[in-house]
């Protein structure tokens, strides 16, 4: 018999991290943080709830208008930060984002930071981005993971840049799965939940699937706990992030099944956008 993802006791795994404050915390005992926050509400939307405004949802509203009022810090977490309030239709200052923006990449020009600059600029502003050396072409590095191969072809896909040898990223990509199903941080490593949320969004991008699709979809599954959460492998403890790339995997791999051979997602909606950020 084929495993179902138990829809419920996700949702409900979710909802006791939420605090009376606002935000989610990491455990129920936990105090709220970004990355929780943001890794909650895009696995409550993903599950078909509600968008939460600062009208059905104030404690959430003032806890992330809090959270925009202090100092920002790493630009993942600004991201996430900056996507949440986006979609839960909070106010921002446009001028703060981009002088934040400006700054972060005067000092970081990595891969990653690329990939949150552009998509800051372009979903969070409205804007094509707009800094120096905004144009060039980023690269992969030297030595990467599945997360940089994903984050390269989703910024390639935003600027309308070609490939470079996308066969043979793709193969790496499908070297990466292993017998279990699951994919390694490159080929030859562990099978993590969060490499298979990568990997299929890279795979995704190119408008690929998996070598063995059942099985990227049976070790996923694996992951999900009697608590209703996943965890990271099929023996870990679960997790809000560890849930949120499980929900966001079986996501990833309903679309290839439904996509025709070669066809590549449009980022047309808030669901998909969460979906792809890895």
């Amino acid at each position: 018999m084929v495993r179902q993802v138990d829809y419920d006791a996700l949702l409900e795994f979710v909802l006791k991290r939420r605090k009376d404050t606002g935000g989610y915390g990491a455990t129920p005992r936990l105090p709220a943080t970004i990355q929780d926050t943001f890794q909650a509400v895009a696995i409550r939307l993903v599950l078909g709830e509600e968008v939460p405004t600062p009208q059905t949802e104030p404690a959430l509203a003032e806890y992330l208008a809090r959270m925009l009022a202090v100092p920002w810090l790493g630009i993942e977490t600004t991201f996430r930060l900056l996507l949440t309030c986006r979609v839960c239709g909070l106010a921002l200052a446009g001028e703060r984002v981009r002088a934040h923006l400006v700054a972060r990449l005067a000092r970081d020009t990595s891969l990653a930071a690329g990939y949150y600059v552009s998509r800051i600029f372009r979903e969070i502003l409205g804007e094509e981005p707009d800094y120096r050396d905004s144009g060039r072409s980023l690269l992969l590095p030297a030595t990467c993971a599945v997360e940089d191969a994903a984050r390269y072809l989703f910024v390639k896909g935003m600027a309308g840049q070609p490939v470079a040898d996308a066969g043979e990223l793709l193969a790496w990509l499908q070297r990466s799965q292993n017998g279990d199903g699951g994919f390694g941080f490159f080929p030859g490593t562990t099978s993590f939940i969060e490499n298979c949320h990568a990997a299929l969004a890279a795979l995704s991008l190119l408008g690929a699937r998996p070598v063995d699709l059942e099985s990227a979809r049976a070790f996923v599954m694996s992951c999900q706990t009697g608590r209703g959460g996943f965890g990271r492998s099929q023996r870990a403890a679960p997790f809000l992030d560890s849930s949120w790339h499980g929900i966001a995997s079986l996501r990833l791999l309903e679309g290839m099944a439904e996509q025709p051979a070669g066809g590549v997602p449009e980022m047309v909606n808030w669901q998909n956008r969460l979906i792809f950020s890895v």
